[in-house]
């Protein structure tokens, strides 16, 4: 769950600490008050993108990081497949600066967006208008009925034998479209392997042929260079190393009157040691530099052969070719061995089909058991938020094809009249409709896929009266069990729970949390408007004793 949400130059929230409770927190405001820009800045630890507008103006950069406790939530498979390290508490932050770049990092390590998404996806959900439309999808309808089902293992292994399959499809196709070419190809690709195996090309030897070469075709230069140097530092008269040794000796004899002398004196023996050093080198390497015709020859001869082949196949160096070979062999065995290399594949493809046609059989029927616990508690749950004669409908159409997701084709079908027949939602069912069976979805299927948070972003606008109010007792009894932060405008929401918090401007955005008598103010102030009666003071209260 969320423990703690703190915030830092995000529009216009200079700076931001929430403390949240386990069970449900209310939040309510005036319209523009800053509801949504929580909301936005919550967002981003779910991986949103990041925009720099949404930084204070003058800030440098702004800052959103939240606390979770994720202890008995089952996440330490994940932790350990994102390579993360697993604690029972964790700190998702978010950094976003003023030049566009953004950076997240979970418990201060820099983490991928894609990381980020997925480490938050598993420990809250942000319902808002815009995932009350994924009701309408059919890939959102059959993860419904998956998680009602409870068949997240069963949909593991089903996905993992189906890619295995499609992977064998895939090169099955293009096994046999290779041994279609292989009668015109396979002379061609003999030739291809005579030609570079003969070269006998090794890993390497371009970069030491060409530095060789350079070596024997400067090898005069080379050699008067290296002789120049060393008598430089070591010749008969005046050289470097011989004036130094006369250095060293000079201070030497001023020693007893000059302190500092034997410390000069000392560096200069170290400066003596290693340009006597250096002199002995080059004069070694000046004696062994010799021109070579022959041995320059052949290098030369060497090195066309390579760079003739890299040309002709378009490669950069000999090491390139050496992998050109590879797949010129690859090819070259397939071709040879294609026909049993494709009844071999063929075979295991076809227990692979086997294997996830059997998963998907389970997978259908365990999808159709709990189709009439979904049906009777969407519609008792519409029925509670004031569709009077509601009909709801999960229809399965199973299909002889295996797809990624099985062999179902998942509809949800809804109508609010009892005189007319269900329809798929999105073609019948209105806004305020849509939010009130996503509510009901949610409360469905919140528990069982064990998440920690839900946040519900104005999830009643367009209800009121005893709507609203069965709309508060589901969103409370879903915090029986989960942490729900509710955003709402209703005071019959509102009155839920135990825990209020109140979003408000003074020179920015501020929050707080509610004691008994602001509470009882905040929700008459909701009943009543500016002006704020008795009247509605006493119905606050009867709304929170109730």
């Amino acid at each position: 769950m969320l423990k703690n949400l703190h915030i830092q130059n995000y529009a216009i929230i200079e700076q931001l600490d929430i403390e949240f409770a386990p069970s449900l927190n209310t939040i309510t405001g005036e319209t523009g008050a800053g509801k949504s820009i929580l909301l936005g800045a919550l967002g981003l630890l779910g991986g949103a993108r990041a925009d720099i507008s949404a930084i204070s103006d003058g800030a440098p950069s702004c800052v959103v990081e939240g606390v979770f406790a994720i202890e008995g939530y089952g996440l330490e498979r994940l932790f350990d497949e994102l390579e993360l390290d697993y604690s029972s508490e964790i700190v998702i932050r978010r950094v976003i600066q003023s030049s566009g770049k953004s950076r997240a990092f979970i418990d201060d390590m820099p983490v991928t967006l894609q990381t980020l998404r997925s480490v938050s996806d598993a420990l809250i959900d942000i319902h808002s208008q815009h995932q009350t439309l994924l009701l309408a999808r059919s890939d959102f309808q059959r993860e419904i009925v998956d998680a009602t089902a409870e068949n997240s293992q069963l949909v593991n292994s089903y996905c993992t034998i189906f890619n295995e399959l499609s992977a064998l499809n895939k090169e099955i196709a293009t096994l046999k479209a290779a041994q279609e070419k292989s009668a015109t190809q396979s002379e061609f690709i003999a030739y291809q392997i005579e030609q570079l195996s003969e070269a006998k090309i090794r890993e390497g030897e371009q970069e030491e042929l060409e530095e060789e070469q350079r070596k024997l075709s400067h090898s005069e230069e080379i050699g008067m260079a290296l002789g120049s140097v060393a008598t430089i530092l070591e010749g008969d008269q005046g050289g470097v190393v011989s004036e130094l040794k006369s250095s060293i000796n000079t201070l030497q004899r001023i020693e007893g009157n000059y302190n500092e002398a034997s410390d000069i004196a000392e560096r200069l023996k170290s400066c003596y040691i290693e340009l006597k050093d250096i002199a002995e080198q080059l004069s070694d390497e000046a004696m062994n530099i010799e021109s070579d015709p022959k041995r320059l020859e052949f290098i030369e001869q060497r090195l066309d052969t390579i760079y003739t082949l890299c040309r002709k196949h378009k490669v950069d160096n000999g090491d390139e070719l050496i992998a050109v070979l590879a797949q010129f062999e690859a090819q070259y065995s397939a071709i040879e061995g294609g026909e049993e290399l494709i009844e071999n594949k063929e075979k295991e493809a076809k227990q692979r089909e086997a294997e996830a046609r059997e998963l998907a059989k389970k997978l259908s029927e365990s999808r159709k058991k709990c189709v009439s616990q979904i049906e009777k508690h969407i519609i008792e749950s519409l029925s509670k938020l004031g569709i009077k004669q509601p009909k709801f409908r999960v229809e399965i159409v199973t299909t002889d094809e295996l797809t990624t997701n099985g062999i179902d084709n998942i509809k949800f079908l809804f109508s609010a009249n009892q005189s007319s027949a269900p329809q798929p939602i999105e073609g019948v069912a209105s806004g305020g409709e849509m939010s009130r069976l996503m509510l009901s979805i949610k409360d469905l299927v919140a528990k069982k896929l064990k998440l920690p948070t839900i946040i519900f972003d104005e999830i009643d606008t367009g209800v009121s009266g005893a709507v609203a109010d069965a709309m508060g007792e589901i969103i409370e009894g879903m915090s029986a069990g989960m942490q729900v932060i509710n955003i709402t405008h209703l005071p019959q929401v509102a009155a839920k729970g135990e825990n209020h918090y109140q979003v408000y401007k003074d020179r920015g955005t501020h929050i707080k949390r509610l004691d008994q008598n602001q509470r009882i103010e905040q929700i008459a102030a909701m009943l009543s408007g500016a002006t704020i009666t008795d009247a509605a003071r006493e119905q606050a209260r009867t709304l929170l004793k109730k």
